[in-house]
């Protein structure tokens, strides 16, 4: 404490200090009414570091200490919760100590399961407290009552009447639980927060806030803690006293000694047993985590090489002087970049969900040859078909050509490894062969590239094999391309076999269970004319979007469609989605984005259908596996579109289902 500061303590007359003993052993009153505890002896010492007897003044009203705090009447409070209303006039120093919150209630009303019970309960706390100010946050839906003065009339009137629960500090409550026998009550449930009281300084006396911050910080931690050893003494009783204490050592050192004779000899076996198969634990482990930081370190490579085209020709077309071809050319380059990096973080994001079995078979019925023809038209113009004879050969007959299969996982199976068939040929040929027989559909995939040698083809669908493979430098990718297939066609009960020779060229075999669809004409058909709505002079475009930026990309894509008038109106959430739909009249189509606050999509669309099943509701998201699809459609949506949204994809949704 410096000059100035012990100058303005001696000219200072009164320091009132103001103290609530109600929590016993840390501040309570003896039997001559004055107050005691570990709280009192830290004031003790405090008056000893600043050589200062401070004006104590009791409350037997908590909210009593608030209300003269703020009206400026004290200068000090020993105890107090820090809380955000309270930091208004107040500055807290030196955590006295620490308690968990716990929720305490009558045994009768039985166990609960999670914190999220308490959501709609009724509380009993003293008035003013800050635990009522923070359990107001942490349970907005709850009643909070303050019927009582202190923490032990608070716990006697839920003891008598057997209704609601009480929150405190757990040394308090364990306290007055065990002195004041309360049988029927117990510990319920931690909240999650502690009580943490202060001593707190009023803020506008700054002089008086500086001497006990100084003061303070002059007391030494073994000061602190012998005043708490000293009291904790007083208050517990040793647990060496304790019969149950005893009965419980007796109990646990019987049932070791049993464990001990019955498993002893067992546990030598398991010990001899285990060693073996942890050494090799220790070595999968080992080669695993450096197969795993050899891809994390391939997905940064990868990542950077489309981010390098993004990042470069983005900053090329705001250069002037350019050409519109040249300006075309580059937004094609970022698209292209786009959609690789998309491709990429799709393939990570199914591995992901596949080792966590979240994702499984869907049933759709579908043209095979149909199917087949798109996933190898999709590779027609890659360019490195120059040198490569490309080929596709279906034995399917018309009356076996309408299936039901999980269309969606089929066509990426095909598309993954026509990919690698292709990635990995220079010259000669690629065929694919599809067939039906019996019960499954046989495909034959066969290039004539480097091959696989027998060693590799080990670990060919291993998650992380190409962080393994010699040819990583030579060809772009992450290599989960045969992972995904294999586990896509298991899913589907079917079988996915490769012969390979180094250097001649790999085979990849497919066999997957089908049902043939006897109604062929149930396969591929659109949307029947009769279905289709009258022509209005405009129309008017509902888009749920909570994100600005979507919502304008959206927006400006329908704007820019041409031979179409729309009145475009925006919902930011599923609530006002559904209040849009009920004000307005002859809204055309929904944009629905699932992921939205206070009400999702999946919610909105539900409720919008039950009243308005005429109207076609298309949902969007960046989740784009089937089983996503598959919950769009429950909702009750008609159509279901990814994130990037692409305008060709829009165009067609709006030639679906409305007529221009």
């Amino acid at each position: 404490m410096n000059e100035k500061e012990r100058k303005w303590l001696n000219e200072r007359e009164h320091i009132k200090v103001a103290v609530y003993p109600s929590y016993t052993p840390y501040i309570f009153l003896d039997e001559k009414d004055n107050p005691q505890g570990i709280l009192m002896d830290y004031l003790k010492l405090l008056e000893k570091r600043a050589q200062f007897k401070f004006d104590i003044k009791k409350y037997d009203d908590f909210s009593k200490i608030m209300e003269d705090a703020r009206n400026n009447k004290l200068d000090l409070i020993l105890e107090i919760q820090e809380s955000p209303s309270r930091r208004e006039y107040l500055n807290f120093y030196f955590k006295l100590f620490e308690s968990p919150y716990v929720i305490v209630g009558k045994k009768a009303q039985g166990p609960t399961k999670t914190i999220t019970d308490f959501e709609t309960a009724t509380f009993y706390l003293p008035e003013g407290f800050a635990i009522v100010e923070n359990l107001k946050i942490q349970f907005p839906k709850a009643t909070i009552l303050t019927p009582c003065g202190t923490d032990l009339e608070c716990l006697k009137n839920i003891s008598e009447s057997g209704e609601g629960y009480f929150v405190g500090p757990k040394a308090v409550v364990t306290y007055y639980i065990e002195s004041k026998s309360f049988n029927d009550l117990e510990i319920l449930k931690y909240t999650g927060s502690d009580y943490e009281p202060s001593i707190a300084v009023v803020k506008n006396d700054v002089m008086l806030n500086d001497v006990i911050y100084n003061a303070m910080q002059s007391v030494a931690y073994q000061d602190k803690q012998e005043i708490i050893d000293s009291w904790l003494v007083t208050f517990n009783k040793p647990f060496y006293l304790r019969v149950s204490f005893w009965v419980k050592l007796c109990i646990g050192i019987l049932c070791l000694l049993l464990l001990i004779i019955v498993f002893n000899r067992y546990l030598k076996y398991v010990i001899n047993s285990k060693t073996s198969e942890l050494k090799k634990a220790k070595i999968n482990a080992e080669q695993s985590s450096k197969l795993k930081t050899s891809f994390i370190n391939n997905i940064t490579h990868e990542m950077r090489t489309p981010m390098n085209a993004i990042m470069g020709f983005s900053g090329l077309l705001s250069k002037e002087g350019l050409e519109e071809n040249q300006k075309n050319d580059y937004v094609t380059i970022i698209n292209q970049a786009c959609l690789k990096l998309m491709d990429m973080m799709d393939n990570v994001l199914e591995i992901s969900m596949l080792q966590n079995k979240q994702l499984t078979a869907q049933k759709n019925t579908v043209l095979l040859t149909e199917l087949l023809t798109k996933c190898f038209d999709k590779y027609k113009d890659n360019e490195r078909l120059k040198n490569i004879q490309y080929q596709l050969v279906l034995d399917i007959p018309e009356s076996k050509n309408c299936v039901v299969v999980d269309e969606n996982k089929l066509s990426k199976i095909i598309k993954y490894v026509i990919d690698n068939a292709i990635k990995f040929t220079c010259r000669g040929e690629v065929i694919i062969f599809a067939t039906i027989k019996e019960d499954a559909v046989i495909i034959r995939i066969t290039d004539t590239g480097i091959g696989i040698s027998s060693e590799r083809q080990k670990s060919i669908f291993d998650s992380y094999s190409k962080s393994n493979q010699d040819t990583t430098e030579l060809f772009e990718g992450l290599g989960l391309g045969l992972t995904i297939s294999k586990a896509y066609v298991e899913l589907m009960n079917g079988q996915l076999d490769i012969q390979s020779d180094l250097g001649k060229g790999t085979t990849v075999h497919i066999n997957i269970p089908i049902s043939i669809e006897k109604k062929q004409e149930s396969c591929g058909k659109g949307i029947n004319e009769s279905t289709k709505r009258p022509i209005p002079s405009f129309y008017k475009i509902l888009i749920a979007e909570d994100v600005a930026l979507n919502y304008l990309f959206l927006k400006s894509l329908l704007e820019k469609m041409n031979g179409y008038d729309f009145q475009i109106i925006r919902a930011e959430n599923g609530q006002e989605a559904i209040e849009i739909m009920e004000r307005e009249l002859n809204i055309d189509l929904v944009f629905m984005d699932i992921q939205m606050p206070i009400m999702n999509g999946y919610k909105a669309s539900l409720a919008i259908k039950e009243r308005f099943p005429h109207i076609p509701i298309i949902i969007q998201t960046a989740y784009t596996n089937s089983e996503d699809r598959q919950k769009a459609f429950a909702s009750g949506c008609d159509d279901f579109i990814s994130k990037p949204i692409k305008p060709a994809v829009v165009k067609d949704i709006l030639k679906k289902f409305i007529n221009n």
